[in-house]
């Protein structure tokens, strides 16, 4: 069996990243897969820049590392992304631009940050005006109709699960190593949340037909990553870290 380290939507949280290489490593585990979203948040961008450079592993572009090159560009602006365009070593800048959208690895996986063909939809869950919901077996089979590989990967809401389908193919979204809830704009507000705020990562284990697959919830100081997002004027996120669920005066009713 090849056993595979699953990560994705660090967004900048080194403490979590940190404790998340570490857990890996303890088990043994060399071949790590990477979701997107590396750098963009109210921490530490530069900070994880370099510990990625010191932990080769396959990666791939996810909606804000897009939305990053368009800010520096000039082309894009959000709250937050002044901080992290200015953080950023031309390096690390240069890192972004070289990322794929989507990749396969060892003929089992197929790579993506959101969906397929977008960076910023979401694969498994449904937004609508009554909340987030996760798309039935025959419209996920139908989403992934193109895809060869059995196991498919995806990031982008944060929310860790695992979704078995009826034509034996596997969806897995890790969760969010560096952010457990947001509340997420567009036609509808709508809230994800993790439900913890542990930093949180994927394993599968790989032999013939035989998949296994562990969701890992990793502690480490969320309540010091909370406080620098706090000292860096984002209370949302400062609240986000603290509980990996939506504040009492965000939630959604």
């Amino acid at each position: 069996m090849k056993t595979y380290a699953i990560i994705s939507d660090i967004h900048g949280n080194s403490l979590a990243f940190d404790a998340v290489l570490k857990d890996i490593k303890s088990r043994g585990i060399e071949t790590i897969i990477n979701l997107g979203d590396y750098f963009f948040g109210a921490l530490e961008p530069e900070k994880v820049a370099g510990m990625m450079r010191a932990n080769p592993m396959l990666c791939i572009s996810g909606n804000t590392d897009r939305e990053i090159l368009q800010a520096v560009d000039g082309d894009f602006t959000k709250d937050g992304m002044d901080r992290v365009k200015a953080d950023l070593s031309e390096q690390s800048i240069a890192w972004l631009r070289s990322l794929a959208k989507t990749s396969t690895c060892d003929s089992l996986f197929f790579v993506c940050h959101g969906t397929p063909e977008s960076d910023d939809e979401y694969l498994l869950e449904k937004v609508t005006q009554h909340g987030v919901f996760v798309y039935n077996d025959e419209e996920l089979i139908a989403k992934t109709a193109n895809i060869k590989e059995r196991i498919i990967l995806c990031g982008h809401s944060h929310v860790n699960r695992v979704i078995y389908l009826s034509n034996d193919k596997i969806i897995l979204n890790p969760g969010s190593v560096g952010l457990p809830a947001y509340l997420g704009t567009g036609e509808h507000r709508f809230a994800m949340e993790s439900m913890t705020p542990h930093a949180k990562y994927a394993i599968v284990a790989a032999g013939g037909d035989n998949i296994s697959i562990e969701q890992v919830l990793c502690a480490y100081d969320w309540h010091k990553a909370s406080e620098a997002a706090r000292k860096n004027g984002n209370e949302k996120w400062a609240q986000f870290l603290l509980r990996g669920r939506m504040p009492k005066e965000l939630r959604i009713e």
